[in-house]
């Protein structure tokens, strides 16, 4: 499996926010391959001040659950210490608006809870893309909800 790291650096240029899946965090900190080579890209970017990061307030829970279920308490350190650091990014709360918008994308697409949120978040953002690796969010007609927000999913920056 080979990464077309330049197919995304040639995306990422044009961008000027996005919002990112819980699972762009965990490949990234936990170095899934083949994911962590273009997860590096997107952070970097973000890191450099290029790509302003949305980053819903659910992510932490996801992000966090598995190394509290392991009790890796410096893994959690660690993790919080990233998060926390992130240049040109921002944790969004889960407050009223967006939580009444995801339960319209749950019942208009029947979406998972979390799932709504984190879409929800970028859409409330106004962030550019949502990025992911979830193939369900690209059978969303996302067009339908906002016209000016696409999805770019990991996968498609992938040569199987």
């Amino acid at each position: 499996m080979e990464v077309n790291i330049e197919k995304l650096a040639k995306k990422l240029e044009s961008l000027t926010s996005i919002c990112i899946d819980s699972a762009i965090l965990i490949y990234h900190l936990e170095q899934i391959k083949p994911y962590e080579v273009l997860t590096k890209l997107i952070i970097e970017k973000v890191a450099s001040g290029s790509i302003f990061c949305n980053i819903s307030a659910l992510t932490i829970t996801e992000l966090l659950a598995k190394p509290y279920r392991e009790k890796d308490y410096k893994k959690i350190s660690l993790f919080e210490e990233f998060i926390n650091t992130l240049p040109n990014s921002k944790i969004q709360p889960v407050e009223y608006n967006v939580a009444k918008l995801a339960a319209s994308l749950r019942a208009d697409y029947n979406l998972r809870t979390p799932d709504s949120i984190l879409l929800s978040t970028a859409l409330y953002t106004d962030s550019e893309y949502f990025v992911t690796n979830d193939i369900l969010f690209k059978k969303i007609n996302i067009k339908d909800v906002r016209k000016d927000i696409s999805i770019l999913l990991l996968d498609e920056y992938l040569n199987l």
